[in-house]
C-alpha cells in the first residue's frame, strides 16, 4: 500500500476519533469496503466495533467474524500501531492468542492490561502475571487479576508470591539498605478513552483510574493537614502508595489503612515507622479494612497491648472468629459492655454473654 493511502487511513482514523465522519461512511467501513490494505481495515474496524450506533457495530462484529487469528497478528506487528490501537483490538477481538500476544506487546497501555486482568482466561492470565517488569510499573494490575472470577488458584499463588518479594525489597527501600527503583511508567491511553466516551463510543467495563480509599467524607472536618494528605494520596499509584505507607507520616498511614488494596494495607502494618499507638488507632478505625485488622490480631508483640485487643474486639468490622478469640483478654467490665454491644455481630455478642455468665 503507497505511502499516501496509510496517511489517507491514519486521518480517517483521526477523524473518526474526533466524531467527524457521516454515518454513511462509518457504515461503508464497517462493512469492510474501504479499498485499503487488510492491516489497516481491521484497525479501522476495531475502532467501529465500539459504535455507539448499534448497526454499525453489529455490521461491524459480523466482519471482523470473517478474518483470522493470523490476520490480527499481522496488525500488531505494524510499525506505526499505537497504544489506543492495541486496546480497542483487544476489545473487539475476544481470543486467547491475541489477548496473551497484546499482554506481551511493549505499546500496550496498562489500561489494557487492567481490564484484561480482570477479564481474561486463566492462559491470558498466566502471561499477565509472567510480565513481572509490567506489573512492577503497574501494581493495579494484580488487584485486577484477583478481581477476575475466573482466576485460577495458581494465578492467586504466584501474585501473592510477587506481593510477598515486592514487599520485602519495599521494606528495603524505604529503610535506605537498597535504592529505590526509577520506574518507566507504560504507555497510558486514559484521556483518549476519556475522549472516545465522551462523543458516545461504549467499552466493555472501563478500569480507567478508580478511588480506592473509603472514609474520605469522615475527614471534611479534619485539619488541614489530614485534607491535604487525602489529596496527595489520591493522585499516586498503588506503587507511589505502597512507598507512602512504609515511609510516610502518621497521617499518610492512617489514611492508608482504609485502601481498598490489600498490599498498600500490608504495606502500612509493615512499616518500621508504625509505633502502637498508630496500632491502637487503627484497631479502633470503623472505616478501615478487614485485612488491616486480621494482620493486627494475628500479630502476638500488638495484642500484648491491652488497648489494641479491647479495639478490635469492640470493632465491628474485625471478623468475628478473630474477635471471639480475644474475648479472653478482656476484663469482666469490658466483657459486660461487650455483651451489651448492637454495633458488633451477634455471634460475638452471644459468646461474649456466655464468657461473661462463666466468670461470674
Amino acid at each position: 500500500m503507497s505511502e499516501q493511502a496509510i496517511t489517507s487511513v491514519g486521518e480517517l482514523l483521526s477523524r473518526m476519533r474526533q466524531g467527524m465522519v457521516p454515518r454513511s461512511v462509518r457504515l461503508f467501513a464497517a462493512q469492510g469496503l474501504l479499498p485499503v490494505s487488510r492491516e489497516d481495515l481491521i484497525r479501522v474496524l476495531a475502532f467501529l466495533a465500539a459504535e455507539g450506533d448499534e448497526e454499525i457495530a453489529s455490521t461491524t462484529r459480523e466482519t471482523l467474524a470473517t478474518f483470522t487469528t493470523e490476520n490480527f497478528r499481522a496488525v500488531l506487528q505494524l510499525d506505526d500501531i499505537t497504544a489506543l490501537d492495541i486496546d480497542l483490538l483487544g476489545r473487539a477481538v475476544h481470543d486467547d492468542s491475541i489477548w496473551q500476544a497484546i499482554v506481551r506487546h511493549p505499546r500496550t497501555a496498562n489500561e489494557t492490561l487492567r481490564w484484561m486482568a480482570r477479564l481474561a482466561s486463566p492462559p491470558t492470565q498466566d502471561a499477565i502475571v509472567t510480565n513481572q517488569v509490567r506489573i512492577l510499573s503497574c501494581l493495579e494490575i494484580l488487584a485486577d487479576l484477583r478481581a477476575n472470577p475466573q482466576v485460577s488458584q495458581d494465578i492467586l499463588r504466584r501474585v501473592r508470591e510477587f506481593e510477598e518479594e515486592f514487599l520485602e525489597k519495599a521494606v528495603q527501600w524505604a529503610t535506605a539498605v537498597e535504592a529505590e527503583p526509577k520506574l518507566a511508567e507504560g504507555p497510558s491511553i486514559e484521556d483518549a478513552l476519556a475522549a472516545l466516551k465522551e462523543i458516545g463510543m461504549k467499552f466493555v467495563p472501563e478500569l480507567l483510574r478508580e478511588a480506592t480509599i473509603e472514609g474520605e467524607e469522615e475527614e471534611a472536618g479534619a485539619p488541614r493537614e489530614i485534607r491535604d494528605a487525602y489529596v496527595r494520596i489520591a493522585l499516586m499509584n498503588t506503587f507511589q502508595r505502597v512507598m507512602t505507607a512504609l515511609k510516610g507520616t502518621k497521617e499518610e498511614r492512617l489514611i492508608l489503612a482504609r485502601d481498598r488494596n490489600t498490599l498498600v494495607v500490608r504495606a502500612v502494618m509493615m512499616s518500621p515507622r508504625l509505633n502502637e499507638l498508630e496500632v491502637e488507632q487503627i484497631a479502633g478505625m470503623r472505616s478501615v479494612t478487614d485485612e488491616a485488622l486480621r494482620l493486627i490480631a494475628v500479630k502476638g508483640r500488638w495484642i500484648r497491648r491491652y488497648g489494641i485487643v479491647h479495639n478490635l474486639a469492640f470493632n465491628p468490622k474485625t471478623p468475628a472468629g478473630l474477635a471471639i478469640q480475644l474475648l479472653g483478654r478482656l476484663s469482666q467490665r469490658d466483657l459486660a459492655a461487650l455483651s451489651r454491644d448492637r454495633n458488633v455481630s451477634g455471634t460475638v455478642r452471644r459468646v461474649a454473654v456466655e464468657r461473661y455468665a462463666a466468670r461470674k
